[in-house]
């Protein structure tokens, strides 16, 4: 037996022996791959499907590069170039490229965030609790929101997998996966210098420079961001701005190269936000403020305004630092090891009732987090027919912090508590030839999560916060969950510019512990909820058309959700008088769903001077079963949130020559239809005949645009940018607390113009 068959069978026999232990979930993850790599794969794909097309994209979602036409699963990229000609913020910019993606700021925090895809995700950032989409940057897990609304800087690309991911992933994820991949080292010098300038005092500067210190040898990299604006309203209260910007941030990068075939690379980030804190808005009038404040608290006329009158205390910190070998034993066989540490710690006071009177004041809250992971993997491509990876991955974090807060000016309490992770994970994928046009796809991860949970919550005297008067909560506990998720598929290439697959996968989302629990009065909210899982089919085609001018994607899926855990606030009488007069954070299964749709995206490229780009996205989430706790016949919780049925955009993209250069630009239409934005169930207390409703957002559409113009050197770069140029108002999240008349939420960004300068070092 040859060396090289010797392999393949090893390959063979690995991925048997797990695929015979189980059935686990789906995922595509990536992996950044040398550079030098690069040109020879694009040259292996231009001769399988001849000249290339405008826009070519090559991505690293199976730990190899490939084009992402060549993936068999629904992937949307966007370059770091798109969301630098629109000088994107943050990574929330993303919603406006990729199919039944919602993604916002959430809570009173600039950088916290909030993600679904295809109606599955987590909008409340409480800790211990995991993310229904996973984000990574490049292959480092990031388990908590606080700081997790990336800043765009220093980004090659952004790569949106949809669905279930397990199989190629370091942690699971059960709606989708978010990666964030910065831009390669390399041994030629170069960088950039970008700064914008506009509305509300914008003033951000993104920078970054790299390349050899030892040329072949030694590389290095280094890049900075100081991204400031001024608020989009004022606390009309204290006359301070909310809502602004105040983050810096940067990223080293160092790569050492000891011999042609082993490289290691450590990299470290570090990001402060220091914003004020986001101006919650109130959409009703609060009926307590006459008790409290001698005269009616209304909603305010522009919409960014409030008046809290908490400390304005807001502010996170988050840092990681990671390491990975990478040893390419032979022309197909590759090994590599990822070792990361990230921590972040957040400070910050939320007004819920937005008005001088302490109705509810929480704060001040601390929360902290730190995390361990160790990838090992083991990839085999450039097979004839039979190639895949087998990769173990290792997760130890722990999430916690402490939150004071104050009710209707009388009564004080502390949440205090933490959960721990421990996860352990084996994970196969492979994909083989079983034609030349139909290949076989099949994964699976067996996975075992630990949660060990700790709450110690009470009721004090007054609001030194100093003597506890009664316990709400006092536990310590663990609780165990273990899942197979399996992956099978078929892909068909039936020219080489069409290609059709088909895929059923399933995910998992561990269960875990409340902190918030008051298990004195409710002793169920001391037990630990359930974990989640999806198990979803997709069909979808991958078409290049039209002379390979246009690029022309599609899928449907169908999914069964069951056992969704989501974040409700529970009404309840505390002192026996019939009427609800407190609530209490309540985190429980709340019931299943049925999930489907399809999803098109398209880019066209005329042989003249303009081009066509977009996505038209259809999702239908609707629940199968509510949970009705306390057999009254009202539903207790919602279960679908973030879910609008339809969201599209089309974007006219302009690409010509002028003044010796070559002016770009682009005009974009995005739509989203009427969207639930909150948990909320049971009786109203303003009419308890009635059940209480969510908040909802009806359906809207934003206008962007911007043009730039690139100088015959390529050197400089001047551009105009316009977002939401119609001035759309918009709410993206929100509170619905009747109980203490609070009906409030926080609205998009406003109408914003920027200018920007760039220089480009090569």
């Amino acid at each position: 037996m040859s060396a090289r068959t010797g392999k393949r069978v090893l390959l063979v026999v690995a991925l048997g022996t797990v695929l015979g232990l189980s059935n686990p979930l789906l995922a595509q993850t990536s992996q950044q791959d040398k550079p030098s790599e690069t040109p020879k794969k694009e040259e292996k794909a231009a001769k399988k499907k001849g000249k290339p097309f405008a826009g070519e994209i090559i991505v690293t979602s199976r730990k190899t590069e490939e084009n992402v036409q060549e993936v068999p699963i629904a992937v949307s990229v966007v370059t770091g170039s798109d969301l630098q000609d629109v000088a994107a913020e943050d990574i929330s910019s993303l919603e406006k490229y990729v199919p039944n993606l919602t993604i916002y700021q959430g809570r009173n925090q600039s950088t916290t965030l909030t993600a679904f895809l295809r109606g599955i995700g987590q909008s409340d950032p409480l800790w211990g609790v995991d993310p229904g989409v996973a984000l990574y940057i490049d292959d480092v897990y990031i388990a908590r929101p606080q700081g997790a609304l990336l800043d765009v800087y220093d980004v090659e690309r952004v790569e949106v997998l949809r669905g279930p991911q397990g199989t190629l992933y370091g942690k699971n994820a059960i709606g989708g996966a978010i990666r964030y991949v910065t831009k390669p080292l390399t041994d030629k010098p170069g960088g950039y210098l970008t700064l914008n300038a506009g509305s509300f005092g914008t003033q951000e500067v993104r920078a970054s420079y790299g390349g050899g210190l030892i040329p072949g040898k030694l590389r290095a990299k280094v890049s900075f961001a100081k991204l400031k604006r001024d608020g989009y309203g004022t606390n009309l209260y204290t006359g301070k701005d909310v809502s602004d910007k105040d983050t810096t941030a940067y990223r080293l990068g160092l790569e050492w190269l000891p011999s042609d075939n082993v490289t290691l690379t450590v990299n470290h980030d570090w990001t402060k936000d220091e914003a004020q804190p986001v101006g919650l808005t109130r959409l009703e009038a609060n009926p307590l403020c006459p008790i409290f404040l001698g005269h009616a608290c209304p909603p305010l006329p522009h919409l960014f305004d409030t008046e809290s009158g908490l400390a304005p205390l807001n502010g996170t910190e988050s840092r990681g630092t990671s390491m990975t070998l990478t040893w390419d034993i032979d022309s197909e066989w590759r090994f590599r090891s990822i070792t990361a540490y990230r921590k972040s710690d957040t400070e910050n006071n939320i007004d819920f009732d937005t008005t001088p009177a302490p109705i509810i004041d929480t704060g001040p809250a601390t929360y902290f987090d730190h995390q361990t992971t160790q990838e090992f993997q083991l990839v085999h491509t450039g097979g004839e027919r039979l190639n895949g990876v087998i990769g173990l991955y290792y997760f130890d974090g722990t999430a916690g912090g402490t939150v004071k807060a104050t009710f209707v000016g009388s009564t004080f309490t502390t949440t205090d508590g933490d959960v721990k992770t421990k996860s352990y994970a084996l994970y196969a994928d492979g994909h083989y030839k079983l034609t030349d046009r139909l290949t076989l796809n099949l994964g699976i991860r067996p996975t075992r999560e630990t949660k060990y949970g700790r709450a110690f919550n009470v009721l004090n005297t007054d609001g030194t916060y100093q003597t506890v008067a009664f316990v709400l909560a006092d536990f310590k506990d663990h609780v165990t969950f273990t899942s197979w998720a399996p992956k099978a598929g078929l892909e068909y290439q039936f020219t080489p510019d069409v290609m059709g697959y088909a895929t059923v996968s399933r995910g998992f989302k561990s269960g875990g512990y409340n902190v918030r629990a008051q298990s004195t009065v409710f002793p169920a909210s001391a037990l630990p909820f359930g974990d989640e899982v999806m198990t979803m089919g997709e069909v979808g085609v991958k078409s290049v058309l039209a002379d390979r001018r246009l690029v022309l994607n599609g899928a449907m899926f169908y999914g069964d959700y069951t056992d969704i855990q989501v974040s409700t606030f529970t009404s309840y009488d505390s002192n026996g008088d019939g009427v609800d007069d407190a609530f209490f954070g309540n985190f429980l299964n709340a019931g299943d769903a049925h999930v489907k749709g399809f999803e098109f995206e398209y880019a066209y490229d005329s042989p003249t001077w303009f081009g066509l780009s977009g996505y038209l996205a259809y999702l239908d989430a609707k629940p199968t079963s509510f949970l009705d706790a306390n057999n009254d016949g009202f539903v207790d919780t919602q279960v679908i949130t973030n879910a609008p049925k339809w969201t599209g955009t089309i974007r006219l993209n302009v690409d010509f020559p002028a003044w010796g250069g070559l002016i770009t630009g682009s005009v974009g239409y995005a739509y989203r239809d009427d969207s639930v934005l909150t948990n909320e169930g049971g009786p109203d207390p303003r009419d308890p005949t009635k059940p209480l409703l969510p908040l909802m957002q009806p359906a809207y559409g934003l206008v962007d645009a911007w043009i730039s113009w690139l100088s015959p050197s390529a050197h400089w770069r001047l551009g105009l940018v316009g977002r939401n140029l119609t001035d759309k108002a918009y709410l993206t999240n929100g509170y619905n607390l009747p109980v203490f008349g609070v009906v409030v939420g926080s609205y998009g960004a406003p109408r914003t113009v920027l200018a920007t300068v760039e220089y480009r070092f090569f």
